[in-house]
């Protein structure tokens, strides 16, 4: 079996945690203590002013401005209402909230403004199975939406997990989950083999979780001396992703430009590359990087050209299948004669702050 870790490391410039399988890095979120993050959080909000064509701006208690996400009426100005910070400021572009909150769990998500049981679209579950897991959250209040890897998760640890998200649906105010957390959320419903903890708040981060949402993975920490990136060699993997250039085998390359509007991706080949094996190691690395940078939003990807319709299909196969299992909602548009691939991917959690 290969090895799969958590690595959580604190120290006094934040809490860093990577996901590892076969020393390969997959995912990793970052606190920065200079800049901690707000995306998650629950608050109070005021409601300032709603433009026509942008939308409704709210203010929190500190002075920052969001802009509320679109559906339902506009609150009128000078209300007080309760939102949840979706995404962080980007250029000139505010920050978002919304007043759906949605408190996510490995198995289940919990609606505030929901009612009843539902199952993502991603979930597989007979009519037997779906019973015993809308059993679990019969007579919980609010609404409740089994996540695709529920099954995983076991009965026990889903019923302590719908118990912590039920109580802190009742709170008003709810801090932004950790990094920890969030790598916890999205990866654990396969439990690694090690838990590793260096350093005292990478050591509560993990211990918290594990007690409000996993008993049985706390058997799994063990507490480690620092310098745990340094030993797996992270430091190096997590300074390439604030570079644009990411290097293939057979070398070949990405390169991955952000902007505000969209993210385009330029697929190179190596001096003598097949096209088609170009674009399919290419296939397989731009889910990677996609997890791993936090990208969200459209993303356009430019393949190099091919002829034969099988090979474009070929390629367009190994595209969705290395998104299959993201954590994140994907949508991937058919390729374009040009050789352009248009997808989407949903916006989770805050970017990645080194």
């Amino acid at each position: 079996m290969t090895d799969r870790y958590f690595l959580v490391e604190s120290d006094r410039a934040g809490l860093r945690v990577a996901l590892v399988e076969g020393r390969r890095l997959l995912a990793i979120e970052i606190d920065n203590a200079a800049h901690p993050t707000r995306v998650g959080s629950v608050s109070a909000a005021r409601v300032v002013r709603t433009v026509q064509g942008v939308g409704t701006i709210v203010r929190l208690e500190d002075g920052t401005e969001l802009l509320l996400d679109r559906g339902g009426t506009a609150p009128p100005a000078g209300e007080e209402i309760l939102i949840q910070v979706t995404r962080a400021a980007r250029g000139a572009k505010l920050g978002g909230a919304t007043r759906d909150i949605a408190l996510s769990g490995r198995g289940v998500i919990h609606l505030r403004r929901g009612s009843g049981a539902k199952a993502s679209k991603r979930l597989e579950a007979d009519q037997e199975k779906w019973a015993t897991l809308a059993a679990l959250v019969d007579g919980k209040p609010d609404g409740w939406i089994f996540r695709r890897n529920a099954l995983r998760v076991g009965v026990a640890d889903l019923t302590r997990e719908i118990g912590t998200l039920t109580i802190e649906g009742q709170r008003r105010d709810i801090a932004a989950p950790d990094a920890f957390r969030r790598v916890a959320t999205d990866y654990a419903a396969d439990p690694p083999e090690r838990i590793l903890a260096a350093g005292l708040a990478a050591r509560r981060a993990v211990e918290r979780w594990c007690r409000a949402f996993a008993p049985g993975l706390e058997s799994h920490i063990e507490l480690v001396p620092p310098g745990l990136f340094d030993l797996y060699d992270l430091n190096d993997a997590i300074a390439a992703l604030a570079e644009p250039r990411v290097a293939l085998p057979g070398g070949g390359s990405l390169v991955i430009e952000p902007t505000e509007a969209l993210t385009a991706i330029d697929v190179n080949g190596g001096p003598e590359a097949n096209p088609l094996t170009a674009n399919l190691t290419a296939a397989r690395e731009i889910g990677r990087q996609l997890r791993l940078r936090h990208i969200g939003g459209i993303v356009v990807i430019d393949f190099i050209s091919m002829s034969r319709p099988r090979d474009k299909d070929q390629v367009m196969e190994t595209l969705r299948a290395t998104v299959a299992d993201d954590p994140a909602q994907t949508y991937i548009v058919p390729m374009s004669a040009l050789g352009l691939v248009e997808m989407t991917r949903e916006r989770r959690g805050p970017g990645l702050e080194f």
